[in-house]
């Protein structure tokens, strides 16, 4: 299955160590740079206008991609999606992400990992005591054993 992605803004909430907005070249354009000295040129997509004109206070503070924004009630948005560097093109935040019942996040194996992130009591459980030493070099044969777990005990599940 192709990772879908959610919407949480998990994997931009550190980009902005990242990239950096170096000088805005119009009204919805900027160069923006990486801190490898790389620049490039990204535009605010038309859709997205007016989501981008919208910054909290709290969103200056963060370290967060500067293209970043929230849109209630819970998704974290990429203004310039259609724009966006490789980098961000190439990204996958998550290898498996884990739905509950209501379609929330309730946990993720990080991209090029075998671990398990969550918050949720019973999935930690579940995962230390059925999945954590899941032994098999095949990753696919892996995901899929670490899927009908998860699906097993009600959740969604995304790779």
């Amino acid at each position: 299955m192709t990772f879908e992605c959610q919407q949480c803004g998990d994997c931009c909430s550190t980009m902005g160590e990242i990239i950096r907005i170096r000088d805005r070249i119009g009204q919805w354009e900027f160069r923006i740079g990486f801190t490898n000295g790389e620049e490039r040129i990204v535009s605010i997509d038309p859709d997205k206008r007016d989501l981008f004109r919208i910054r909290e206070e709290t969103d200056k503070k963060t370290i967060a991609c500067p293209f970043l924004r929230k849109q209630p009630p819970e998704k974290r948005i990429c203004t310039v999606h259609s724009s966006r560097p490789e980098l961000c093109r190439a990204y996958i935040c998550s290898r498996i992400l884990v739905l509950n019942t209501n379609g929330k996040k309730a946990g993720r194996v990080p991209d090029g990992t075998r671990i398990f992130v969550t918050e949720d009591r019973f999935l930690l459980d579940l995962w230390n005591t059925t999945l954590r030493n899941v032994q098999t070099r095949d990753e696919e044969e892996w995901e899929r054993i670490i899927e009908d777990v998860f699906k097993k005990e009600g959740y969604t599940v995304i790779r």
